[in-house]
């Protein structure tokens, strides 16, 4: 209906797990409106075999709304809530492998910490807890309940230990 119209699409990115893509909606040579888009592949059931698909729809959708054809939402709370509690789940996961990786590396000057506290023996304590890079110790300090290696009664002592 409209030949003056056109609706491209552009991938902006696509490095194997994340797919962005623009949306442009033009009339002759000018611009009126644009859409991105960005898509994690597996992220949901349709993204683990269709993320460019689903990407290159939703920055077209995007674009359309802007334009005000396609109603006055551009996304609903619903996907808004389920994008924030994806991003949030692989922060919570990122973070989960990032201590496991640390209390592995750290497996036998963490051990050395355990037995110098319980014997409380704060020198030898600190010198197997300086063992290990100061990266490290912040994702082994992580409490128990979120995957960090150091009881409760340990991180106490580790915070009130008598100076040297």
């Amino acid at each position: 209906e409209n030949p003056d119209h056109s609706i491209t699409t552009e991938l902006i990115t696509d490095h194997g797990e994340v797919v962005i893509m623009k949306a442009t909606i033009s009339l002759g040579d000018g611009v009126i409106s644009t859409g991105f888009a960005e898509e994690t592949r597996g992220s949901t059931q349709i993204n683990q075999t269709s993320a460019l698909e689903n990407c290159e729809t939703s920055a077209v959708g995007r674009a359309l709304a802007f334009f005000g054809l396609a109603g006055t939402e551009i996304a609903s709370a619903d996907e808004v809530a389920t994008a924030i509690t994806q991003q949030h789940e692989k922060k919570l996961f990122a973070s989960f492998v990032k201590t496991t990786q640390a209390n592995e590396d750290n497996h036998d000057s963490l051990l050395a910490v355990r037995e110098f506290l319980a014997e409380d023996n704060f020198d030898a304590a600190r010198e197997a807890w300086a063992e290990i890079s100061d990266d490290d110790k912040g994702s082994i300090w992580t409490a128990t309940t979120k995957g960090g290696w150091l009881t409760t009664d340990e991180r106490h002592k580790m915070k009130t230990w008598p100076s040297q």
